[in-house]
């Protein structure tokens, strides 16, 4: 009997300590919940590396933005905020931060550099970054540390600038419907370039994939403004649908059953008159 008091009274015990610490008040904290890449020159999948990119052109500025939450009931003031680069052992120092973050509110950081050379940061291969926040809590801790980290930053040079720029054109330029056999033909031999300057791009050969996007594009423009063209003339009758312009066909049909009709009207007309 007195063994198994005992062991009601060490397990009433437990609990009031774990009651306790969970309605202990909690240290202080602040973390990086949001940052974002502002000015690209490209985001989004890029082939060449096979993956979802951040891309500057080299000599752009680039600029990263973060916000810190400070999610406790004491305020943090601010030691630094630096961006550590793969390509370098400068540490990039926050052009904007707050000097402390009240509790229960937040603050944002922004950096900004000059993207360099692809001989010094390589276009070849993406690139790792990490950004760290240090604070010290009000009658509390000090030198605490927040970091967020990515290792999708590119360099593009001048020529994949430029495709991802033909690569969007042509992507606009899609959703123009094509109707005519002739224009059609024209998409085809378009497309072959582009298929070509994809294959190009991917390889890594970006001079050849600007010059293969280039001509693709504007050989879909020609077809374009081709079509258009043809809609506007009598032939386009004979060109719609590229499919030995059944859709012609059946706009000259449905005109002479609308002939044929009017002439019967007329005749019936004059007939009716006569009896009259």
């Amino acid at each position: 009997m007195r063994l198994l008091k005992f062991s009601v009274v060490i397990v009433l015990a437990l609990i009031a300590v774990a009651a306790a610490s969970l309605l202990a008040p909690k240290p202080a904290e602040a973390a990086i919940t949001y940052h974002k890449w502002l000015n690209t020159t490209y985001e989004g999948y890029d082939p060449f590396y096979q993956a979802n990119v951040v891309a500057y052109k080299t000599s752009t500025t680039a600029e990263l933005v973060a916000r810190v939450d400070n999610n406790a009931g004491s305020e943090i003031s601010i030691d630094f905020g630096r961006l550590e680069l793969s390509w370098t052992t400068t540490l990039v120092e926050a052009t904007e931060r707050p000097s402390t973050i009240a509790a229960g509110k937040y603050g944002l950081f922004r950096w900004q550099f000059t993207m360099p050379d692809t001989t010094t940061a390589s276009n070849l291969l993406m690139h790792s970054y990490k950004v760290t926040v240090q604070y010290d809590v009000a009658g509390g801790v000090s030198d605490q540390q927040w970091t967020r980290t990515g290792t999708n930053l590119v360099v593009y040079t001048e020529d994949q600038a430029i495709c991802r720029d033909l690569v969007n054109q042509w992507n606009i330029n899609l959703t123009y419907p094509i109707w005519g056999y002739e224009c059609q033909r024209a998409m085809t031999e378009a497309s072959y370039y582009y298929n070509k300057a994809d294959d190009e791009y991917s390889s890594g050969n970006f001079d050849a994939a600007k010059e293969d996007y280039e001509t693709a594009v504007e050989k879909q423009v020609e077809a374009i403004k081709k079509d258009a063209g043809a809609a506007l003339t009598p032939e386009s009758a004979q060109t719609l649908e590229g499919t030995g312009g059944t859709r012609g066909v059946g706009f000259l049909l449905g005109g002479i059953g609308i002939l044929v009709v009017g002439l019967g009207f007329v005749v019936w007309a004059l007939r009716r008159e006569q009896i009259i």
